[in-house]
């Protein structure tokens, strides 16, 4: 899982910037990669920078094996994200999100806490997701899944041999969130924001509401129209109310 690898091993730096006082760590969904957040940068005020989360088997880590607990992951991450300057928000996106909630944990009770946590097409971590096992499908029936989730195009999923070598990666990030379950803890003290889909099969919006329980610092949730990946339709609001509230965030650590 390349736990003894480097801190820099997780993010994707592409987008890193000298100027940024805050860092947006993005994390991915089951099977996604750093390159879902490739745009996100395009539209931040200079002082966010978007760092997307770099997981094992994908891009420049495809040669190590998928991670395999998440726990373990989200250790790893929270202390590659405390060793850095900037002031710490987290975003994720379905398995994302409960990733992201790990981290945001682990970081509550360092010096370098997370000012915001964003979550999307995930219900409350206290929620069991997927409902079914899905990991163990036989490939026709699990290739039909990711069609209906819309987690991959027709022109990845109609390529046998990029199938072949992506499937074991997506069958692992799937058992790896089928297998978590939630630990109670100290709420957070940082805000959460949720985002669902009006026409996302796997979420409904009375099912994001419990994430207002994991945080003592305010909770607010929002329907966008779309599916499972509504992000992708809804780019343009969801950057835009991060931003504001990444403001926000930065003018109270200022004192203003």
């Amino acid at each position: 899982m390349g736990n003894g690898a480097p801190h820099d091993v997780w993010f994707e730096r592409r987008f890193r910037s000298r100027t940024a006082r805050q860092s947006l760590y993005c994390f991915p969904f089951a099977g996604g990669t750093a390159n879902f957040y490739a745009g996100w940068h395009d539209d931040l005020d200079s002082t966010v920078e978007v760092v997307p989360i770099q997981l094992p088997a994908r891009g420049p880590r495809m040669t190590e094996p998928p991670v395999d607990d998440l726990a373990t992951a989200a250790d790893r991450i929270a202390e590659a994200i405390g060793s850095e300057s900037t002031s710490p928000l987290l975003f994720g996106h379905s398995m994302g999100a409960i990733l992201a909630f790990e981290v945001a944990r682990r970081l509550d009770d360092t010096d370098r806490p997370v000012g915001f946590l964003f979550v999307s097409a995930r219900p409350s971590p206290r929620l069991v997701r997927p409902r079914n096992r899905v990991s163990h499908l036989p490939r026709a029936k699990f290739l039909r899944m990711l069609r209906d989730y819309g987690a991959a195009g027709e022109e990845i999923l109609e390529n046998d041999e990029l199938v072949d070598l992506l499937l074991p990666m997506i069958r692992a990030d799937f058992s790896l969130i089928e297998r978590y379950r939630y630990s109670s803890g100290v709420p957070l003290s940082c805000p959460i924001l949720a985002w669902c889909g009006d026409k996302d099969p796997e979420v409904t919006p009375e099912e994001m509401t419990g994430w207002g329980q994991e945080t003592i610092a305010g909770f607010e949730q929002f329907v966008l129209p779309g599916d499972h990946f509504f992000p992708r339709d809804n780019l343009d609001e969801i950057i835009a109310a991060i931003g504001h509230r990444a403001k926000r965030v930065a003018n109270m650590g200022e004192g203003t």
